[in-house]
């Protein structure tokens, strides 16, 4: 408490504890609180402390207003994307009515070599572009070429209809393998579950007997498979290369890397990393890997929405925060209120992709005008992001 003490908590408007130790954080947001500190977030990743939801849970500990669970966010991310096997990265807003996906550009693909003003998409916004570990912000005169990465937001739904434009086909999955049996792994297995009921493999690979145990307890609709998961012959025994989908999720960086090289390697269409450095994300891409997540920066983009403040009502950061995607409201005194989106001054680097407007989700045009209550979807990268963020605060 001493320490507290001198840190002021009581004067704090954001108290946020990240130690290793989940009973440190709790009981420090709670002291926080008791001394008069206005908000308090603690991470929480033991599975005994967890609740039904992926990222946050308000007041579910009494001092604690935020419990960020990075593992289990991490697992809802895969989840989400194995469930929608043709975009590599998949996300909601607005309460579910927005949909973010992200899909690979084939050679064959239509939208090869043409540029964004010619692409016939009226229901959807095509707002970023991943190149050579860069993100571009596209213009009307921006060339899409094979191997990017494209970012489409649009009505929930309505965004999928572009995958075929990229050069993938639907695909319908009917096995999926989880390689290790980490805390993501856990949390991931308990996502996916319901999809057995529905005729899906999923098998999990684990070394530790004793985990494998609980495991099968927990899910006995699964298939536990007890070997080292980074072994490719017990890979090939249990036949994982005829998986339409992996998700490699062990606690260790480079085994991870390694069990997902070779799972593309096998033959997999669909295979998933996770990761606990950033510092390995830019080798995923000659890796062939479909799709990385990195629980720290879902916790992150969980703490930075609530520094941001209520104007900011939820923010996804792709892979390490060189891009945002925020979900902003409008208010009568904010500078963009009541302004055409041609003459907003929206700054390079930033686009925005949709409105949400009394329910009904809005593709901007020039001439379209900003309304208080709107939800503005905007796509920014981190030299635009303040100068975006300004135009909609109050």
């Amino acid at each position: 408490m001493r320490v507290l003490e001198q840190a002021r908590v009581a004067d704090a408007s954001l108290v946020i504890a990240t130690t290793d130790l989940d009973e440190v954080n709790m009981l420090a947001c709670i002291l926080a609180k008791q001394a008069g500190a206005r908000t308090t977030i603690a991470r929480v990743r033991d599975p005994v402390y967890d609740t039904d939801l992926a990222l946050t849970s308000n007041g579910t500990y009494p001092g604690v207003d935020v419990a960020i669970n990075p593992e289990h966010q991490a697992a809802a991310d895969i989840a989400r994307l194995i469930k929608n096997p043709d975009s590599s990265e998949f996300d909601y807003l607005a309460g579910g009515k927005v949909q973010i996906v992200s899909y690979t550009v084939e050679p064959d693909s239509p939208v090869a070599y043409t540029y964004v003003r010619e692409l016939d998409i009226a229901t959807a916004t095509l707002v970023a572009i991943l190149r050579d570990g860069d993100v571009l912000i596209p213009r009307g005169d921006t060339a899409i070429l094979p191997g990017d990465k494209v970012f489409v937001v649009g009505r929930r739904g309505v965004s999928s209809v572009f995958e075929w434009r990229a050069g993938r086909e639907a695909t319908r999955l009917q096995t999926v393998s989880i390689i290790g049996g980490s805390s993501i792994g856990y949390y991931l297995a308990r996502a996916l579950e319901p999809l057995a009921a529905h005729g899906v493999h999923i098998k999990i690979f684990e070394k530790s007997l004793e985990r494998c145990r609980t495991l099968a307890e927990a899910f006995p609709r699964l298939t536990v498979v007890q070997g080292d998961p980074s072994d490719l012959e017990v890979l090939q025994d249990e036949n994982a290369q005829g998986s339409d989908a992996a998700a490699v999720v062990d606690d260790n960086d480079q085994s991870n890397l390694l069990t997902g090289y070779l799972l593309k390697r096998m033959g997999v269409p669909r295979v998933a990393v996770s990761l606990k450095r950033t510092e390995y994300l830019p080798f995923t891409g000659p890796m062939d890997l479909d799709a990385t997540v990195v629980p720290r920066v879902s916790a992150a983009a969980a703490i930075l929405k609530m520094i941001r403040g209520d104007h900011v009502l939820s923010l996804a950061l792709l892979k390490e925060a060189r891009a945002e995607v925020l979900e902003l409201l409008v208010s009568e005194e904010c500078p963009a209120c009541r302004i055409p989106l041609r003459d907003l001054g929206v700054p390079q680097g930033a686009i925005i992709g949709v409105l949400v407007r009394n329910g009904q989700v809005i593709v901007p045009r020039g001439d379209t005008i900003i309304l208080p209550g709107d939800h503005v979807i905007v796509f920014t990268v981190e030299s635009a992001r303040e100068e975006t963020a300004r135009l909609f605060e109050p």
